[in-house]
């Protein structure tokens, strides 16, 4: 059933405006969509030796007489052969259309491609070589899926068939074979059986218990005009409380889609799907998961059910943001600012890029669920892209724990051990959390890359030049910036004018030895990094669990407490997101404790004065991000820029510099040199243009990858459009 009624009138008008703002207009940070190109005559063959109502072919074969020619896209070719290619169809092959895979003879090798479209004539007069093969009939490339992957492709400058390799699974006969039996047999048995006669359940019964959902009336809003095929196209980000499980809203925002309508949903980690999964279960609502850790069998028989619409609610991380639903109306996100959600491989799309393009194309509603405001996401609401959906008004008891930060007054309390890693008040938190239930102790993810900050002060250091973070050689080497280059000898901090820095590096193994001895009546664990995962049921009821960011288990009546240390060296990690980035994942450690009023509570260990320390303190503030935007504005830093990194050999680095047309305006930092054990001779340069003009950046580096490709030049060489770790 789908909630509706005049009482989210306001909602609805709200996220329309924000829908038909964002329709149509660029993000500040991807190039816009562009139709699928015509067809290229270019793939040349031998001389003709026969000839089909007019068709020249090469020798061999016979040709059908009604379409005989197919525009074929080919996947995993070279950047500059990345157009459609045209075959004459075979009689073998005429049940090839569009979205089929085929195979055909490319350069003299068997080469996989995707049928665009079949034409009576060709459009070069060149001999077409056959459609060597029709791997199967089944249409795994709709149109709306090939206008994504172009669309993908153009924003990240890269190829269409890089795209359609991460958007397609490798093909596996026997399960191809296996569910197509499983299909025939479903649909045998759906012609015997006779109509249900159960009466729908009673959407008042539905709504009678309160779900964490209904606390957000623009979700309401939103659910309503999901798939509607007319109008702008509903897009929110929604910032959850942390008394609200993000695995309870999506199920009940799924519950409320009509029963043809399909649903996709994004999670960073399998652990996460995992969850969602099982709530949907205990609901009743059947779904699809769709990993990449499964096995090519498994994968691609799950993927053929989703194609053939057996299932209409998909589940997966970000293998799964091309997975092709069935009449898909809504696409949920959860927490897009993780680094999981980015894709290492060519041409490096973000899963934000692939779902906002999916949006686009598909017409399916765009929610991006968090426990924190990501900044990418706020330019998006703040250029009218995205609605931001706010909760009801409710007591802070009830929607998080009581958070308290290691103030100055805490800190003389206790004298010289107010000034420790692990002072006398966290020991008494963790005392009171054990007799409720277990404590959760967060430590910074091991294997940061040193920060530089001031001994006095603790202010980071950064480049004067480029704002990127400054980095250190040694323990007596110089301050140089690893963006633009650098050399910084006469270093003074902004804000003391002091001389001297340090490098900030934190573990967590020695976390675990101080609380064991402190503790030792209580069970330890230890989840993350070489300890491994430690999965939610196996959290003692009176444990102290001592996690690295992501790896939190999520126990079934969530934490009685919970210790965020070494807050400083979390934000003094060597990235020009270090601040936000750590709210992020502070606020997730904090949806996993308890409420306020059932006694949850939060010590923060680190210098309580800190933007980010007082934005977490407070409630639902946006004077925090507010100022990172003004700050980013100021510095020309992403969104308020588009940035680019160009990683390879040193020579052929500089020389795609050299060759590559640049637009007018386009700052260059670099080549610089890499660092470390593995630098092995290769240089990074990032290039740097206004958004207003990142189709033109994004144009320009396309067609310098092309041409290179098609020079032949030495060397490896690497672009990346917005990397999350560029500065």
């Amino acid at each position: 059933m789908r909630p509706g009624g005049g009482a989210q009138a306001l909602s609805t008008s709200a996220i329309g405006a924000a829908g038909e703002q964002g329709e149509g207009q660029e993000s500040l940070f991807e190039a816009p969509a562009v139709p699928v190109p015509d067809p290229a005559p270019t793939d040349p063959g031998r001389e003709p030796a026969a000839r089909v109502r007019g068709l020249r072919t090469t020798a061999g074969f016979e040709v059908v007489d009604e379409l005989p020619v197919a525009s074929v896209r080919l996947v995993g070719v070279l950047p500059h052969l990345d157009r459609p290619f045209e075959y004459a169809v075979t009689p073998a092959t005429s049940a090839a259309g569009p979205g089929m895979r085929v195979r055909v003879r490319f350069s003299g090798r068997d080469t996989e491609g995707i049928v665009l479209e079949r034409h009576e004539a060709p459009t070069t007069d060149r001999a077409l070589a056959p459609l060597h093969r029709l791997v199967s009939e089944d249409v795994v490339v709709p149109p709306a899926m090939m206008r994504v992957c172009d669309d993908v492709a153009e924003r990240c400058a890269g190829t269409v068939g890089d795209v359609l390799r991460l958007a397609l699974p490798p093909r596996h006969a026997r399960a191809e074979k296996a569910d197509r039996a499983a299909a025939q047999k479903t649909e045998t048995t759906m012609e015997t059986e006779p109509e249900g006669s159960d009466a729908p359940e009673d959407p008042g019964e539905l709504r009678a218990v309160p779900r964490p959902g209904d606390r957000y009336p623009g979700l309401a809003a939103l659910l309503s005009r999901a798939g509607s095929p007319t109008g702008p196209v509903p897009r929110a980000a929604l910032t959850l409380d942390a008394v609200d499980p993000w695995t309870a809203v999506v199920a009940d925002a799924i519950a409320d889609l009509d029963d043809e309508q399909g649903a996709l949903v994004i999670a960073p980690d399998q652990r996460d799907v995992a969850r969602l999964s099982q709530v949907l279960t205990q609901q009743g609502i059947d779904h699809e998961i769709l990993a990449g850790t499964e096995g090519p069998e498994k994968r691609y028989r799950t993927f053929r059910r989703i194609l053939r619409g057996a299932t209409r609610v998909v589940l997966g991380n970000r293998s799964a943001a091309f997975a092709p639903v069935q009449d898909l109306a809504l696409v949920i996100c959860w927490d897009e600012a993780d680094d999981l959600l980015g894709e290492p491989r060519a041409p490096y799309p973000h899963v934000r890029t692939v779902l906002q393009c999916r949006s686009r194309e598909e017409r399916c509603a765009l929610l991006f669920l968090s426990a924190s405001e990501s900044v990418p996401l706020r330019a998006l609401a703040d250029a009218g892209y995205l609605a931001r959906l706010e909760p009801s008004p409710t007591p802070v008891t009830a929607a998080r724990p009581r958070i308290v930060a290691m103030d100055q007054y805490l800190r003389d309390r206790e004298g010289p051990s107010g000034r420790s890693r692990l002072p006398q008040e966290a020991m008494r938190v963790i005392r009171r959390g054990l007799e409720r239930g277990p404590v959760l102790v967060q430590v910074p993810r091991s294997g940061y890359v040193p920060a530089i900050s001031c001994t006095f002060c603790g202010t980071r250091a950064h480049c004067p030049h480029c704002a990127a973070p400054l980095s250190i050689t040694g323990r007596s080497g110089h301050l140089h910036c690893r963006v633009c280059g650098r050399r910084e000898d006469g270093y003074r901090c902004p804000e003391c004018d002091r001389t001297q820095v340090r490098a900030v590096v934190i573990g967590s193994t020695r976390t675990a030895e101080e609380l064991h001895r402190a503790f030792p009546g209580s069970p330890l664990r230890v989840a993350g990094g070489a300890h491994g995962v430690l999965e939610d049921g196996d959290v003692p009821a009176d444990a102290i669990v001592v996690a690295t960011p992501g790896a939190e288990p999520w126990p079934p009546d969530r934490f009685a407490a919970g210790l965020l240390l070494d807050a400083d060296a979390m934000l003094g990690r060597a990235a020009f997101d270090a601040d936000v980035e750590a709210i992020r994942r502070w606020r997730n450690a904090i949806a996993l404790v308890r409420t306020a009023d059932d006694g949850g509570e939060v010590l923060v260990v680190g210098t309580a004065t800190l933007p980010a320390i007082r934005d977490l303190v407070a409630h639902r503030s946006h004077a925090f991000l507010d100022r990172v935007l003004a700050d980013r504005r100021e510095l020309d830093l992403p969104p308020f820029s588009r940035v680019a990194e160009i990683v390879g050999d040193k020579e052929a680095c500089a020389a795609f510099l050299e060759s590559t047309d640049l637009p007018v305006g386009t700052d260059v930092f670099g080549p610089v040199d890499l660092e470390g054990p593995e630098a092995g001779g290769r240089a990074r340069a990032v290039v740097r243009l206004d958004p207003r003009r990142s189709r033109e950046l994004a144009d320009a580096l396309r067609a310098g990858v092309a041409t290179r490709s098609a020079r032949k030049a030495r060397g490896s060489l690497r672009v990346r459009l917005d990397p999350p770790d560029v500065f």
